[in-house]
């Protein structure tokens, strides 16, 4: 959904947060805000709203809002520089080879600028969490990385996995 319709966005995620609830669903997998496209193929980037960081940060924002209003939490996806799904899992090749999962290798102005601002809009809408990627940023895994996890998600943007107050409407 590439628009810059804030309204339509968040009736959108209205909608679909009273799905998940009518469902017995407590926690939708989404937005996804990861990848921005720098690869026209990349498995993920179709999940999300657009490459532009700027726009996907405004549009998640209403989506988080709107599918929270319905009593159900976002996890917003995947925390960061998720750009492609080849060797997103380290194991052994089809030479019986131990293969190491990709590295998201970036600098912090790529990391801020471009990256990090839709997180930054999710977090400030209240996501009730976020899912980290599957790779390496910048050789150490995602979910193991000190300085996106602990310097970038928790202490810049302040998000402290605790943001779920929901309620219905």
């Amino acid at each position: 959904m590439v628009c810059w319709n804030k309204a339509l966005a968040r009736q959108r995620a209205i909608h679909m947060g009273a799905e998940f609830a009518r469902k017995g669903v407590n926690m939708m997998l989404g937005p996804v805000v990861g990848p921005l496209g720098r690869v026209a193929e990349g498995g993920r980037n179709w999940e999300g709203f657009s490459d532009d960081p700027y726009l996907s940060g405004a549009l998640v924002y209403q989506t988080i809002q709107g599918a929270q209003s319905s009593g159900v939490g976002a996890c917003t996806k995947h925390f960061i520089a998720y750009e492609q799904e080849t060797n997103r899992f380290p194991g052994d090749n089809s030479q019986g080879e131990y293969v190491q999962s990709v590295s998201s290798n970036l600098d912090d102005k790529t990391m801020h600028e471009l990256y990090l601002w839709p997180f930054q809009d999710a977090v400030l809408a209240g996501t009730a969490s976020i899912m980290c990627s599957y790779q390496r940023i910048n050789n150490s895994y995602a979910c193991q990385n000190s300085k996106t996890m602990n310097g970038l998600l928790k202490t810049e943007l302040g998000f402290q996995g605790e943001n779920l107050s929901l309620t219905m409407d």
